[in-house]
């Protein structure tokens, strides 16, 4: 019978055991390697999805920035094509639809070189329609006083809208003449004025003049084309400032207070 020896019952248990930790450490190997794996995915996955994310916005605010310009550029064009053609080249005022529009008035900007008193018959023949209406409502006067033996403008003086109504209203209470003034008798070529001075004011209905005499020998006053009014001192010192005021004259010399 063989002798028992205990190296042999050891030798294929130490095998054993090598071979079962052989197999273990293969399978923890092959978990840690499939764990490894996994969170490899889950990384690569999550800086995808943020790089996703990252060129939505980046597309995103490029879309917006080309839609803002283009409506920013497309108002500023508007707004410009609406100021352009607030106005024409023919002065007319343009308004939004369905609100009329009314022409602006020329300004007045001087006296006429060629007025009609330099070639009328007398001082007193405002032409028809000329004339203004003292009841009428004044915003401005230009006064222009004229040389009519030369047929020149002497002088040139505008006033206040305010001033132009103190003026109306100093001549509409006036009295047809004024008996204070002397009655001179001159010869026709004496008679004849010298000068005169032509009162333009502004109103609603366009320019109304007053043609005012006080010179010559014929019966001076504020003439209006269909009635006439006295000389008298309270308008004359109102406008005959400046340019406009005479040195002196034939009526002028008997009236105080101008």
């Amino acid at each position: 019978m063989p002798e028992h020896d205990p190296e042999q019952e050891l030798g294929p248990k130490f095998a054993s055991a090598f071979q079962n930790r052989a197999d273990a450490t293969e399978v923890s190997g092959s978990r840690m390697a499939a764990v490894a794996r996994g969170r490899v995915r889950r990384r690569r996955q999550a800086v995808m999805s943020t790089a996703a994310a990252v060129l939505v916005v980046v597309a995103i605010g490029g879309a917006w920035n080309l839609t803002g310009s283009s409506s920013m550029n497309s108002e500023t064009a508007g707004s410009a094509g609406d100021s352009k053609g607030a106005t024409s080249d023919s002065g007319v005022q343009r308004t939004p639809e369905g609100v009329s529009s009314q022409p602006i008035a020329p300004q007045d900007t001087g006296c006429p070189a060629a007025h009609p008193i330099l070639k009328a018959p007398a001082t007193n023949a405002v032409p028809a329609g000329t004339g203004l209406d003292v009841s009428t409502p004044v915003s401005g006067l230009l006064a222009c006083r004229y040389d009519l033996k030369r047929g020149a403008l002497l002088g040139q003086q505008t006033y206040s809208p305010a001033i132009a109504q103190q003026v109306v209203d100093a001549i509409k209470p006036l009295p047809e003449m004024n008996s204070q003034l002397p009655v001179f008798k001159c010869a026709p070529q004496t008679a004849q004025p010298s000068e005169a001075i032509v009162l333009r004011f502004t109103t609603a209905a366009g320019i109304r003049e007053i043609w005012v005499e006080y010179t010559g020998c014929n019966t001076p006053g504020f003439f209006t084309g269909s009635h006439t009014y006295g000389l008298f001192a309270a308008p004359l010192k109102l406008f005959m400032t400046g340019p406009v005021r005479p040195a002196g004259s034939t009526y002028l010399d008997a009236l105080t207070g101008w």
